[in-house]
């Protein structure tokens, strides 16, 4: 697939805009469909010119330089991808405008809704705004993605992609990246908040839809904006699976919040669908008061209108169980008990060396900096993140599931001045725990399950297991050396926030998976 300059019209009110792609689409990449256990080989061939945001790279961010303006660089991260380390896009595993790079993704797990997208080091928030993702659905011999499959659920021409994804444009239509004003161009800011919402490329787009039931794999590709998704009558759908694969049971709701990085797997039955009646995918999330004051960001209400067509359409309801039963997936298994717990902070920063002068990190360290995580193959770790800034931060480890215990408040003042913060560059993780406040809450139940991504709260502590799997278990080694594209050597994958603005700063880590004992 060519790396390539495209044009893409969002809206027929607005002119043709300049993009990106991937295989010479319009806008994103197609969705690409693989079977478990069948390898598949991708080559992307770089053919960009100057950046499509030339204007608005950061030449000061950790893997831009004014040389990016014209000669960007790009890495394809298969996003939820069990792969060995080079074959992962890691950010710093980048290729320039007239080469190409091949990834071979051998698919050795269960069917998921992964997502490809751009990780090239300093430029990854420019690069998927300008049109660097797709969706890439993973098939089984239980999820097959036809009408055989395992439980009835719609196939065919009732399982249907949404990609969300917010966007500001120009007056002639093209893509506009400024978000505040007061932000010089060229200067990294905080996140890029669209004041319009597109859905697979289009803004205000409508489906028509037959009288039945229809199964949308959902993902936020959105740079910055999380959405509560409803729909405007508040008729239930099921949530029956997210980030790694199907639950266990589907949930019955009413409404779900999806931050950027996550996916959702929804099956929504419009059988009380008249044919010319219409229905509206609404989102109600507001971002934090500090976010809306900066940015100006409104709620933007209107996803996707569904419209009856009066055409009979997929019948069968969801099973009362997905995994676990005859002739079903295992359940998801429970995992062991932790060897250790690691605290892990996520926090904003005063840097007087730029403008504006703020920043992100993960405890208080950027990329390159010591030490890195170095989890144990075979091991399990309770992880416990630390939010003591404003924001919301989507949190995304490559190549190992999460599972989601729980979220806490704690006394944010009070954990700060018992541990003064030192200079950037200087762990500081400390223990949140003599600062806890109320009782653990719960995740909503479309939280669980094997998820990549987690949404973590400002002023709370979110809770992850992870498990690290052994080498063994994976089929390669997870710590192996390789060359980059530039051939320098490079080792371990990384794990971020998924808010593209603040993984192009210091949101971003290295960690490596270390042989037991090593």
């Amino acid at each position: 697939m060519a790396i390539a300059a495209a044009t893409h019209r969002f809206h027929r009110d607005l002119g043709t805009a300049p993009t990106w792609s991937y295989g010479g689409a319009e806008y994103l990449g197609p969705t690409i469909e693989a079977q478990t256990d069948e390898p598949v080989e991708l080559t992307f061939r770089n053919k960009l010119g100057r950046h499509l945001f030339a204007a608005d790279v950061d030449p000061s961010l950790d893997g831009a330089s004014e040389e990016t303006r014209a000669k960007p660089h790009v890495s394809v991260h298969l996003h939820g991808a069990v792969t060995p380390p080079d074959m992962d896009g890691h950010p710093e595993d980048v290729f320039l405008p007239g080469t190409s790079r091949t990834y071979l993704h051998r698919n050795r797990q269960q069917a998921a809704n992964l997502w490809y997208h751009d990780h090239g080091m300093g430029i990854t928030r420019l690069n998927v705004y300008a049109g660097l993702a797709g969706m890439y659905l993973l098939r089984d011999g239980f999820d097959t993605g036809d009408s055989a499959n395992t439980w009835g659920l719609p196939s065919g021409e009732f399982e249907i992609p949404l990609i969300l994804a917010d966007r500001r444009f120009h007056d002639d239509g093209s893509l506009n990246y400024r978000t505040v004003a007061l932000v010089p161009q060229g200067h990294w800011d905080g996140g890029q908040i669209g004041d319009r919402l597109t859905v697979n490329g289009k803004v205000s787009p409508y489906c028509n839809v037959a009288s039945g039931l229809y199964r949308f794999r959902t993902l936020n590709a959105s740079n910055f904006r999380s959405y509560r998704l409803s729909f405007n009558n508040r008729m239930p759908f099921w949530v029956i699976g997210n980030d790694g694969g199907l639950l266990d049971t589907p949930v019955l709701t009413t409404s779900i919040k999806l931050a950027p990085g996550e996916r959702i797997d929804l099956v929504v039955d419009f059988s009380g669908l008249r044919k010319g009646d219409h229905v509206q995918l609404t989102n109600d999330h507001e971002e934090a008061a500090l976010i809306t004051l900066a940015t100006g960001a409104q709620v933007l209400h209107d996803v996707v209108r569904f419209v009856g067509t009066g055409m009979r359409g997929h019948t069968t309801l969801p099973p009362a169980r997905l995994r676990g039963g005859a002739r079903q997936p295992a359940a998801l298994p429970r995992l062991d008990a932790p060897s250790r717990t690691r605290v892990v902070t996520l926090t904003q920063d005063l840097k007087l060396d730029r403008w504006p002068p703020t920043g992100m990190s993960l405890n208080n360290l950027c990329f390159h900096d010591e030490p890195i995580a170095m989890p144990s193959q075979g091991t399990t770790e309770l992880w416990e993140i630390v939010n003591s800034t404003i924001e919301d931060h989507p949190v995304h480890l490559h190549l190992v599931n999460l599972r989601l215990l729980n979220r806490q408040a704690f006394d944010v003042l009070g954990y700060s001045l018992a541990n003064p913060r030192p200079p950037m560059g200087t762990t500081w993780a400390p223990s949140p725990e003599r600062f806890l406040l109320g009782r653990p809450q719960a995740p909503q139940p479309w939280e669980s399950g094997a998820k990549d991504t987690v949404s973590c709260p400002p002023n709370m502590v979110t809770r992850v297991l992870v498990r690290f799997p052994t080498a063994d278990e994976l089929g390669f080694d997870p710590d192996a050396k390789f060359r980059s594209s530039g051939h320098h050597e490079l080792q371990g994958y990384v794990w971020h926030c998924h808010i593209l603005d603040h993984e192009d700063d210091c949101m971003m880590a290295r960690y490596r998976l270390v042989a037991a004992g090593g």
